[in-house]
């Protein structure tokens, strides 16, 4: 990432210690939010959900910001503390990492939704195992590393007459746009593609319960061949004999026609009855389809909205910084501009990671019950300390 070292040095020591300060405050609340998501996985066994599991990934990877990348910053560039060469090269390894896992990990989200509107039926029916799930999460970290590690290791990292650590790629203007592409450009786009087709899914799926054609309600003629079916019956099953027939046969026959009529006078009458009772199970089992998918609709929505507002926050987040790293990259290494606002995109990065543990329980009701679970288990052990203190 590109330091703007030279626009701190300037500062009062006051300024410098309230800064640092406040850097020290937001690397523990990073570390701390993301703790207890990482928590609530290990006390909520309802949460060991596929999806879940990716954003479990991502709690990983921010929690990891606020525990190594921020307070190793701090004092290099307030105090201008000098990293050395293999420092410089592990925090700048692991800072490129974790803060492109965070991305990847959002993608591998999008396409987990992706795939469970697209795919509904067999997504759910379908048992992923946890190796599977394990695998898709060391992928990111994989290709997470892919993109900056081996050129931080290659190029020089560590600068001794200017005290700095910076990529030795910053100084090649189309490797950093291509590293760009890969770090942002090309997520940004995959999760657009998938959100666009996920809100497309949700919409068509809307229209179709919306549309009367499509309810699968019984038809008027079905209930009404249900009612008929006994007169139906009757004049079938009970027509007059033939005018050939002889007197004898009439007389003969005339009480085994009585019989066969009171017969099937009682058959008929359990048939229409069987019949009205599947139209009136149909009639109830078809509404009960109905709400059940207008059910699932509402659900697939709250998701989709929750996933929109952690992909508006994600991009509100990177996309000044990597705007700017495009236009600096534009400038030769030792003409470019040094201001503030480079360092205010810098930090909107990992504000990021403090922002999404408060998403979480914000968007997802399984969250909001696996904190307060965590917090009903703190309240009752503080509780039991106390009585047994007072005792």
């Amino acid at each position: 990432m590109i330091m703007g070292t030279n626009s701190t040095t300037n500062l009062s020591p006051s300024t410098k210690i309230a800064l640092a300060f406040l850097m020290t405050l937001l690397a523990f609340a990073i570390t701390l939010g993301n703790a207890v998501v990482i928590l609530a996985f290990v006390v909520d066994k309802n949460l060991r959900h596929r999806s879940n599991y990716f954003f479990l990934n991502l709690a990983i990877s921010d929690f990891f910001v606020g525990a190594i990348s921020i307070p190793l910053y701090i004092p290099y560039v307030l105090f201008e503390w000098k990293f050395g060469s293999q420092i410089c090269a592990f925090w700048l390894i692991v800072d490129y990492l974790l803060c492109t896992a965070s991305v990847y990990n959002i993608v591998l989200i999008s396409y987990d939704r992706y795939l469970s509107v697209s795919n509904a039926v067999s997504y759910r029916a379908k048992k992923t195992g946890i190796w599977k799930i394990v695998a898709l999460m060391g992928a990111v970290w994989v290709l997470a590393f892919i993109v900056h590690g081996p050129l931080i290791l290659a190029l020089e990292s560590w600068k001794e007459e200017k005290m700095q650590c910076e990529p030795g790629f910053l100084s090649k203007w189309y490797i950093l746009i291509l590293t760009l592409a890969f770090e942002f450009l090309v997520p940004v786009i995959s999760v657009v593609y998938f959100n666009m087709y996920i809100y497309w899914s949700l919409w068509k799926r809307g229209s179709i319960i919306r549309c009367p054609s499509h309810t699968a309600l019984p038809s008027p003629v079905s209930s009404s061949s249900c009612g008929n079916s006994l007169i139906c019956g009757l004049f079938s099953r009970t027509s007059l004999p033939e005018p050939e027939e002889t007197e004898v046969s009439l007389h003969s026959g005339k009480q085994r026609r009585k019989s066969s009529l009171f017969f099937s006078l009682r058959t008929q009458m359990s048939h229409s009855i069987t019949a009205s009772k599947t139209c009136s199970l149909s009639h109830s089992d078809s509404v009960a389809l109905h709400q059940r998918e207008h059910l699932e609709l509402l659900r697939a929505k709250k998701l989709a909205k929750s996933l929109a507002v952690l992909l508006g926050v994600f991009a509100i987040c990177w996309a000044p910084y990597s705007l700017f790293t495009f236009v600096l990259s534009i400038y030769p290494p030792d003409k470019r501009p040094k201001s503030y606002w480079l360092d205010i995109t810098f930090w909107l990065q990992w504000f990021n990671s403090f922002v999404n543990p408060f998403l979480y329980p914000l968007c997802h009701k399984r969250f909001q019950k696996a904190f307060l679970k965590i917090f009903c288990m703190k309240k009752q052990a503080m509780l039991s300390q106390n009585r047994s203190t007072s005792s």
